[in-house]
């Protein structure tokens, strides 16, 4: 009797999968130290407008690690029947292929439902593109289709319910993490939109006394900042001195597009290479800082009831 010829998608799948799921771990791992470094390396503007918007963290844990940790276990359950020989011990073997098997099924569920509530995100919400944000929801499609496809399903009816199960707590869980209020109290430093061309984002929030008389300290002591309208970090920077201190504090717009004076040939003199740079005492230093930190590096002495610190948390 002929035997029967295995598809070639059954013998590959599981390769294809962990192979996918590594390229995940090295998206996934790059994009969450460019937010934990609060570094601009993402390359993209639309890229660093995504890791600087509210959407970008699980309270104060990057969303990106959460991909980074569920590639992992991706890959793990992808490679690990291998680890047993199927000769030698055939029942542990399929029992371990078994198990892995709905595992990889229940989370590339979940990851690909996650991935296409981010992707309404980026479009219609964020309405910025992030290639990294993009390539990753494309892989846990992928994954998603050769665990279906990739092996001879005994029971169609329970992978469907199954399948269900796990699509519909990951729209719960999605819901629950992002269900933040519109108005009141600002929540977020950070931009949920693409910048308005040549402008930026508008600052939301409002000076106290403490802002407005740090402002005019920086100005007195000849400290400046250097930024660009389109950076989000330079944004968040803004959102902490609040719009009536903003206007009095030296800022230097190193956008060459820019409507409102841009001096990007100041910028390339002065050797900026990231945003915001702050200039305290004609030294350079990159990165958004709290207020407190810029009166404790110019020596400012009044009053520190600075109302927005509390909202950065890097």
């Amino acid at each position: 009797m002929k035997r029967r010829q295995v598809p070639w998608i059954y013998q590959y799948s599981r390769l294809l999968i962990g192979s996918i799921a590594i390229l995940g771990i090295c998206v996934t791992a790059y994009l969450t130290w460019v937010k934990l470094s609060n570094n601009g390396a993402c390359g993209t503007e639309g890229c660093q407008i995504v890791l600087a918007s509210p959407f970008a963290n699980v309270g104060n844990f990057p969303l990106t690690g959460l991909g980074l940790i569920s590639y992992i276990v991706v890959a793990v359950m992808a490679f690990a029947p291998t680890l047993i020989d199927p000769k030698s011990n055939k029942a542990a073997h399929n029992k371990l292929n078994n198990l892995t098997w709905l595992g990889l099924f229940l989370a590339s569920v979940g990851m690909a439902v996650f991935s296409g509530y981010l992707m309404y995100l980026l479009a219609f919400v964020i309405k910025a593109a992030c290639v990294f944000c993009i390539a990753s929801a494309i892989f846990t499609f992928a994954i998603l289709g050769l665990t279906i496809f990739g092996r001879d399903w005994d029971d169609i009816g329970q992978l469907v319910f199954s399948g269900t199960a796990a699509g519909l707590a990951a729209i719960v869980v999605s819901l629950i993490l992002y269900n933040t209020a519109v108005g009141g109290e600002l929540k977020s430093l950070a931009p949920t939109t693409a910048p308005e061309p040549g402008i930026g984002w508008e600052i939301k929030s409002t000076s106290g006394p403490a802002e407005i008389e740090l402002a005019k300290h920086l100005t007195s002591t000849g400290a400046k900042m250097y930024s660009a309208y389109w950076c989000p970090h330079c944004y968040e920077q803004k959102q902490l001195f609040g719009k009536e201190a903003w206007e009095q504090v030296p800022n230097i717009e190193c956008a060459a597009d820019a409507k409102k004076n841009p001096q990007p040939q100041v910028c390339t003199q002065a050797g900026i290479k990231g945003f915001p740079t702050w200039s305290i005492n004609g030294k350079p230093d990159t990165g958004v800082k709290k207020l407190a930190k810029l009166a404790e590096l110019t020596g400012y002495k009044g009053n520190t009831d600075f109302k927005y610190d509390r909202l950065f948390t890097r």
